[in-house]
């Protein structure tokens, strides 16, 4: 059983979504969906010999499950909430989707489905914000800044400073810069399929960081490796003022406004943003069970939650979780060696304390739950269509986006092995293992 649930994995796996990395959204008004239909054959896997009988998993089916999630995260925007959106922990948005989940789980049959409720600790929650630069008697508003989580707001009116531009935020770029009191901004040169945040938070001790030892008041770090002016929603970067992320081309406009900024007449920020630590809210895990022939376990999960449309970080993680309980709950009980177990978890983008109180139930509870457990499977962003600049533009390629994967380590090297034997014969994963 083993075996057999690896390469169905794989298969059900290839969900072609139809936005970026995780995190990353184009902004759209209020109103709009994504709308993007994958191409011909972004939803079909070749399958080796021997594999054929896999090839009932229907990506084309799977992706309509993505586009539903999607749905529930525009629904949440569309009902008042324009900046900060998604499936995010503790909102409607996210009861929403406990019990879209829950639905799946019986009309695909699975027994003792239900919704198991967490209390959150109080929840950061931008209520709005709004960022503009003003030089010359010119305003412009910073349509794409997007607070990194757990960002400080700012108060009363908010904070009026002066811009500074430190280029990639190294101590040879600080060195004769007085930013103390002042907007500090950061560009961002990773390649496309890096987070942004982790070259200008972590890398070389952190350029963010280093801003704020140095007294900056605001800080912003510009994500330069899409063209257009893409908003990110960041993890939180450790800084203690106000931290945004910015666009390309609102960066390039900061920029440009600080070059040609009369003499005398520098580039100045405005600053609003209101944040709340809200209390009360409820979180949860969704169940669903096929029973096998024996009461040995395989485990499979998906964090439910994301920012924006989070097709990929998670929705294509929970579609692959749907595919699997599907394709086996077709296959009579007495060919299941194991019970098989579906997790939709309450996630951990709300990163902090008081994050991922489902899973670290799960661990608390790990004797009452998996001492019969042979494999568990935690689908995570699983797929991805990548992507190319050309000319200013961007589109998709006829390659998956190639993500981090995890097989057991060095405590179960066996797990590893199962993987990558299940993975030979296919050309597009052989790759992997060579």
């Amino acid at each position: 059983m083993t075996k057999m649930g690896i390469p169905s994995l794989l298969a059900a796996s290839v969900v072609a979504v139809f936005v970026t990395t995780q995190g990353l959204h184009p902004a759209r008004a209020a109103g709009q969906s994504a709308g993007m239909s994958p191409r011909v054959g972004e939803l079909e896997w070749p399958l080796p010999a021997g594999d054929q009988k896999y090839g009932v998993i229907d990506g084309h089916h799977i992706w309509q499950y993505v586009k539903e999630q999607a749905q529930i995260g525009e629904r949440y925007r569309d009902g008042g909430h324009p900046q900060f959106w998604g499936r995010i922990i503790g909102t409607s948005s996210d009861a929403e989707d406990a019990q879209w989940l829950l639905d799946k789980f019986k009309q695909i049959g699975l027994s003792d489905a239900h919704i198991q409720p967490f209390d959150l600790q109080p929840q950061w929650v931008p209520q709005s914000w709004n960022v503009a630069m003003t030089s010359g008697g010119k305003t412009v508003t910073l349509e794409s800044a997007q607070p990194v989580y757990r960002s400080p707001g700012t108060k009363g009116a908010g904070l009026d400073l002066e811009a500074v531009w430190v280029g990639l935020g190294t101590p040879a770029d600080f060195l004769g810069r007085d930013v103390r009191g002042k907007a500090v901004f950061i560009s961002s040169v990773n390649p496309p399929g890096f987070c942004p945040q982790c070259t200008v938070a972590e890398s070389r001790g952190g350029p963010l960081k280093l801003a704020a030892q140095k007294g900056a008041a605001a800080l912003f770090y510009v994500y330069t490796a899409l063209p257009g002016n893409v908003k990110y929603q960041s993890y939180p970067t450790g800084t203690d003022v106000p931290t945004f992320s910015l666009g390309r081309e609102d960066g390039q406009a900061v920029e440009e406004m600080i070059a040609q900024a009369p003499a005398g007449q520098p580039l100045h920020v405005k600053i609003r943003m209101d944040v709340q630590m809200v209390p009360n809210l409820k979180t949860s895990l969704v169940w669903g069970t096929l029973p096998g022939a024996t009461d040995e376990t395989i485990y499979i999960t998906a964090h439910k939650d994301g920012w924006f449309d989070a097709a990929t970080d998670n929705a294509s993680g929970v579609a692959s979780m749907l595919g699997l309980a599907e394709y086996f709950a077709k296959i009579p009980k007495s060919q299941r060696r194991r019970t098989m177990v579906f997790v939709g978890l309450d996630g951990h983008h709300n990163s902090g304390p008081g994050c991922c109180v489902g899973e670290n139930w799960l661990a608390a509870h790990r004797q009452e739950f998996f001492t019969k457990t042979a494999l568990m499977i935690n689908d995570e962003h699983v797929s991805s269509v990548n992507y190319s600049q050309f000319q200013g533009s961007i589109g998709s390629t006829d390659m998956y986006l190639p993500l981090p994967w995890y097989a057991g380590g060095a405590s179960r090297p066996e797990l590893g092995r199962i993987v990558a034997s299940a993975s030979k014969g296919n050309p597009l994963l052989a790759n992997l293992f060579t």
